[in-house]
């Protein structure tokens, strides 16, 4: 190696040695490695490095590979990046470079970097391509199965399910297994329209079976026993294919959900009083869906009775008649009170039951009552995800003071932080006549503002001067009704920050498109229910037919009771293979640990005072597989190539 490599070398070894001493003697956290097990690995890493300053290539580097790999389990990837950036990769031989790429794109990964790490391996940039010829069968599954990692991370789940379809023939045992999960993963992680293009276009037999079979769960998901008969359908056009030999674990539940529905539902709903509206918009939703799936005439067998609810004090009276009726699934409640009645109950609930509110913190849930609401918090957690795949890493947070906004703040910034990401900048205000003094400081315009007086006064006389805002946000988090968000848009723009970005939750959203208004939230990204930004699917459609001037504000509970109807089909799905997904109204809806209905939004962005849906996946790669998984760009076309070599090495000789 080189004289300059080598002191690099001694140099990294040296501080790596001292920083682990160091991480030794601080008392760490219950449950983390004790001090012994660091200083350990240190040494060893250590070890690493002094014999690869005294190996010869390839042995060097591949020593400096390994302390590198040890230093991303010790979650030090900043120090494994200096240590590997002393290696030459233009003189290695092409296992040992495709074991630094591999490495290097974990490095990426572990600092955040996930479109580095995706070119380091979808690219020539540093001779991967070219040294693919010389590859092993099992690198370039190893490189494969990294990169449809890499792209599931980037959000590019089309590709990823490619890769992993095209690899997937080279893997054994629990290796096959986990990669046909993953394809299936992937796939349902597709718009249904996409879906339904690309099975429709795509030609590659096995690629179209696995489209068509996401389609099937996910464009029959309203109706269990159509769904039923199109797998049947598919299983006979594709008898050999790696899916009829082992269908995906939510489509083989669907035989005994289809076998398991209720005979009666109640609808516990208050149809008087101030929540009336609101429990008729959930109705609405939930006929629509039954109507649906069953037809304007019940095909079903499923009975629906509605139970009132507007008297809290006989709400328990109200739910034991229901249950003496003959439900087999309850619907509601919808007010907290009645909620919290359920939730003290020490054993579990006679019937299973689905509150259409969220009760946070306090209460133990009993086994069969799950909750589902629109709770800020999802937004909440919504943006923080969206801000870490921009790689963001400082956030401000504004918001007015009260409780449903504090309680978004409060689950953003504990995401947020648990990633050790920071919260630089915080404002909040009691009402629109304060909102610009929590702007400036929230911007810390004043600092700037003060320093310009300091100077006039030591100077004695005017000095030319532009105030300036702090430089330590990525982005804004704004927590705020449409009517107020106008009004701070301007506001942000007064006070010099107009190029860093606005993140938002649907709050900002009145629900119905207004550009003459919105026109001062143009550029604001924000999340919100698919019911509300994307293409209106039938029951959607049949709905606006039938209440054509419904109220807007409104419409969030349409969606809500048309997955509480699609919930209480799919319940058993979503407790037993929790990451099954029920793609929804409201959002894709899983059950978490706490019987809580947790719900992915979909996201746009404001356009000319209208919200534009942004894509899940990129137009680019929509039209490159629409076309031809054989017609997509050079690194795609250089994974085929690898691909087919890799299946003939397999082949008998």
């Amino acid at each position: 190696m080189k004289l300059l490599q080598r002191q690099q070398l001694i140099t990294v070894a040296a501080l790596l040695l001292t920083l682990a001493l160091g991480a030794c003697e601080q008392p760490g956290d219950p449950g983390t490695r004790s001090p012994q097990a660091d200083l350990s690995q240190a040494a060893a890493i250590s070890n690493l490095i002094e014999q690869a300053q005294h190996a010869s290539s390839p042995q060097s580097e591949q020593l400096l590979i390994k302390a590198a790999n040890l230093l991303l389990e010790q979650d030090k990837p900043a120090d494994a990046q200096r240590l590997l950036d002393t290696v030459n990769p233009t003189s290695l031989d092409s296992d040992t470079l495709a074991a630094l790429v591999l490495t290097l794109s974990n490095v990426n990964l572990a600092l955040d970097k996930p479109q580095q790490a995706e070119e380091l391996l979808t690219t020539d940039r540093m001779g991967l391509l070219t040294a693919s010829n010389q590859l092993s069968a099992d690198r370039l599954n190893e490189i494969s199965l990294q990169r449809a990692r890499i792209w599931e991370l980037n959000n590019n789940y089309l590709a990823a399910a490619r890769e992993r379809i095209f690899v997937a023939p080279m893997l054994e045992s629990e290796s096959a297994d986990s990669n046909q999960q993953m394809i299936w993963n992937d796939l349902i992680a597709i718009p249904n329209d996409t879906l339904e293009q690309l099975s429709n276009t795509i030609a590659v037999p096995e690629i179209q079976g696995w489209l068509e079979l996401a389609w099937i769960y996910k464009g029959y998901q309203d109706n269990l026993d159509q769904q039923l008969k199109q797998l049947d359908q598919w299983q006979t056009r594709y008898p050999g294919h790696p899916a009829a030999l082992k269908l995906p674990e939510a489509l083989r539940l669907v035989r005994e959900l289809s076998t398991n529905q209720p005979q009666q539902i109640a609808l516990l709903l208050p149809t008087q009083g101030k929540y009336r509206p609101a429990a008729q918009a959930i109705l609405n939703g939930f006929m629509g869906a039954y109507y649906a799936a069953n037809g304007n005439q019940d095909q079903s067998g499923t009975s629906i009775r509605v139970y009132d609810t507007s008297d809290v004090t006989r709400f328990q009276t109200t739910y034991d008649l229901a249950v003496a009726e003959g439900a087999e699934v309850i619907i509601g409640p919808l007010q907290k009170e009645n909620l919290r009645k359920l939730l003290t109950t020490t054993d579990n609930l006679p019937v299973t039951t689905i509150a259409l509110n969220q009760e946070q913190g306090q209460y133990e849930s009993p086994a069969n009552l799950y909750q589902f609401g629109l709770s800020p918090e999802d937004d909440a957690t919504e943006v923080a995800k969206h801000a870490m795949h921009k790689q963001y890493e400082r956030a401000a947070v504004l918001f007015q003071n009260n409780p449903w906004w504090e309680r978004a703040y409060l689950a953003f910034a504990q995401d947020w932080q648990a990633d050790k990401r920071q919260v630089t900048g915080i404002a909040s205000y009691d009402d629109q006549n304060k909102m610009a003094n929590a702007i400036k400081d929230m911007l810390l315009v004043q600092h700037s503002e003060f320093r310009a007086r300091q100077l006039r006064n030591i100077l004695g006389k005017p000095v030319e001067f532009q105030p300036r805002r702090r430089q330590d946000i990525d982005f804004i988090y704004l927590i705020s009704t449409p009517e107020q968000a106008r009004q701070i848009r301007p506001l942000l723009d007064f006070y010099y920050a107009e190029d860093i970005p606005v993140i938002a939750g649907s709050q900002i959203y009145s629900g119905k498109a207004s550009p003459k208004n919105d026109r001062d939230l143009n550029g604001i990204e924000f999340c919100d229910i698919p019911w509300l930004l994307e293409k209106p699917d039938t029951i959607q459609q049949a709905m606006r037919k039938a209440w054509p001037k419904a109220d807007h504000r409104y419409f969030r509970l349409n969606a809500m009771g048309v997955d509480a109807y699609r919930l209480q089909s799919r319940l058993q799905l979503l407790t037993q293979i929790p990451d099954a997904g029920l793609f929804g109204a409201t959002g894709n809806l899983s059950i978490g640990i706490d019987n809580q209905v947790h719900r992915e939004l979909s996201w746009a962005v404001m356009k000319n005072g209208r919200p534009q849906l942004l894509p899940k996946i990129t137009e680019t790669e929509i039209k490159e597989d629409a076309r031809s998984p054989l017609q997509t760009n050079e690194h795609t076309n250089q994974t085929l190539q690898t691909t087919d070599r890799q299946q003939a090495d397999r082949q008998p000789g």
